[in-house]
């Protein structure tokens, strides 16, 4: 762990690759930089670079300043690649805000490194960072007793998850955003009952003719960008997340957004107080042209397979029934911590071809 300004003229000596990555980054912003060369998580496909400017992020930082009320001299805890939007914005918000950095070198549960107490005010976590500390039960107060947000973002949680954290009293937000839109532009807190995200100040959403959603915001430099999320607009700054257009599956003419049966089978697995990473996919078949098929990590053979399926048939529309359910030992996963489904399933392909 390492405490400092990073509008300090001078760094410490790096101990560490991260923190030499760190401290490049802020002298580069310092000097001027006006563009920076980011890339996409890759949980779809490739990831794709994408420059981004200093004005966008600087934007994205006053948002999330008059979000949360942060003030100079807060800290803020860093333990994210900052080869991606959410660890770079981090990096960001600190030197436009005047904000202290607690660094924290990127792992599973980055509040081991934590050795010493510390009043953190902003954390920001992916969802798999998010369910190893919760697992950990580490006592979250002795670092977030003056917190103004803990952001989880990357990927939703698993409903097993969300209900551990709908126990803490704290204010823990599941954000909404990407590389396009230099990090969140809405929110959602855990705590409440629905699953509604609400846009930060001055972003404008829309739909597109697939329903998928578009976002315009100070931190796209207020252009109209077009995502690949399909939603609801609940109201002129609210949506709801129905799935994303490039996952969904047409089985037999049926459109099939895989997020919803993955949120169906976690639900199953809260109720019976399991834990499993999964996800939906979609297979070539011959008679429905694709077939929905599940996917479980898990490194020994599962016993609830008849139980989830019956539960599923109780839950979900016929067609939204997984044909199969397929156990792998391990999943491959992007460097930012998201399930890679494309390059999962070609590992999965290719060992049925040996």
């Amino acid at each position: 762990m390492l405490v400092f300004n990073p509008l300090n003229a001078n760094y410490p000596e790096p101990v560490n690759s991260y923190q030499e990555e760190v401290f490049d980054f802020c002298l580069q912003w310092k000097l001027g930089k006006k563009e920076f060369l980011f890339h996409t998580s890759g949980s779809t496909g490739k990831p794709k670079p994408i420059y981004l400017s200093r004005l966008a992020m600087i934007e994205s930082a006053n948002m999330t300043r008059d979000w949360l009320n942060l003030q100079e001299g807060d800290n803020i805890l860093l333990c994210l690649p900052i080869e991606y939007i959410a660890g770079a914005m981090m990096l960001v918000r600190a030197l436009v805000l005047k904000l202290n950095i607690v660094l924290v070198e990127p792992s599973q549960n980055p509040l081991e490194s934590i050795k010493k107490p510390i009043n953190i005010h902003l954390a920001s976590f992916v969802t798999t960072q998010w369910s190893t500390i919760l697992q950990s039960n580490a006592n979250l107060f002795t670092l977030f007793s003056e917190v103004k947000g803990i952001l989880i973002g990357g990927s939703e949680l698993t409903s097993s998850v969300e209900l551990l954290t709908k126990e803490i009293q704290l204010p823990i937000f599941q954000t909404y955003g990407m590389t396009e839109t230099s990090s969140h532009i809405a929110f959602r807190l855990i705590s409440s009952e629905d699953t509604i995200y609400q846009c930060l100040k001055s972003v404008e959403i829309k739909l597109n003719d697939q329903g998928c959603l578009c976002i315009n915001s100070p931190s796209t430099l207020n252009q109209w960008i077009e995502t690949n999320d399909v939603a609801e607009l609940i109201h002129e700054n609210q949506f709801s997340l129905l799935g994303r257009k490039d996952f969904v599956i047409n089985s037999g003419g049926r459109k099939i957004h895989p997020e919803l049966i993955e949120k169906s089978c976690q639900s199953f697995f809260a109720q019976h107080s399991i834990f499993f990473k999964i996800f939906a996919y979609g297979l070539h078949d011959d008679f429905y042209g694709q077939k929905l098929v599940l996917f479980i990590e898990s490194k020994e053979e599962i016993y609830f397979k008849l139980q989830l399926v019956d539960y599923l048939k109780s839950n979900l529309e016929s067609w939204e029934v997984p044909k199969q359910i397929i156990v792998l030992p391990e999943f491959l996963y992007t460097k930012s911590g998201k399930i890679d489904r494309p390059n999962t399933l070609t590992l999965y392909l290719n060992n049925l071809k040996t």
